[in-house]
């Protein structure tokens, strides 16, 4: 008699609290998914429960840094709770923290954490940074550097042939010494062998 009293009271307990909890509207699933790495650029977000919401509810979305992301037109349609993303996400870690109000009255919150990760192509520009192009002053230097070594070769073959340009006439007037010498030599020679036969 005791246990069916025991089994009595444990049913009616299971459908007054199992009915309360059922009640609830749980979240039955979003877009992106929970743990989800989203790998195209992100228009919308969708969240599905599992009975229809209240108004009130809402949600946000933040970044790795715990920076909420602009969002807009979000709406309530029956159990959907949609929102447009503002600007373009890049690549990192997102969290969406929605809080709603089931058809019960009660209040539930809960977080779905998500990556972007897009292509390098497809990306987003984080930042663009305007930075002085170094190739037009490496192409002046490379010029100026040719032009001052094209100078330094003029110069040293200028130098070059100036150089040579001054023994060329050492090489006419020294020959022409050392034959005049020997001219005189013969001719000397020639006069004294002469005076001494005649």
């Amino acid at each position: 008699m005791m246990l069916n009293k025991i089994a009595l009271l444990s049913t009616l307990l299971f459908f007054i609290f199992g009915a309360n909890v059922f009640a609830h509207s749980h979240l039955e699933e979003s877009t992106p998914k929970n743990g989800e790495i989203v790998t195209q650029s992100l228009k919308a977000i969708t969240l599905t429960f599992e009975t229809a919401i209240e108004p009130t509810s809402s949600f946000t979305l933040m970044d790795g840094n715990n920076t909420s992301i602009p969002l807009t037109t979000v709406s309530i349609t029956g159990n959907q709770l949609i929102a447009n993303v503002e600007d373009d996400l890049t690549n990192g870690a997102y969290t969406i923290q929605w809080k709603i109000i089931g058809e019960d009255g009660h209040p539930l919150e809960g977080d779905i954490p998500f990556t972007i990760n897009l292509p390098e192509n497809a990306a987003p520009p984080e930042q663009t940074v305007t930075e002085p192009s170094t190739t037009d002053a490496t192409t002046a230097e490379t010029i100026s550097a040719a032009d001052t070594e094209k100078v330094l070769k003029d110069q040293a073959t200028d130098v070059k042939e100036t150089a040579l340009d001054e023994p060329k006439i050492m090489n006419y007037v020294l020959p022409a010494i050392i034959g005049l010498i020997i001219v005189l030599g013969f001719g000397s020679y020639w006069l004294i062998y002469r005076r001494k036969y005649v």
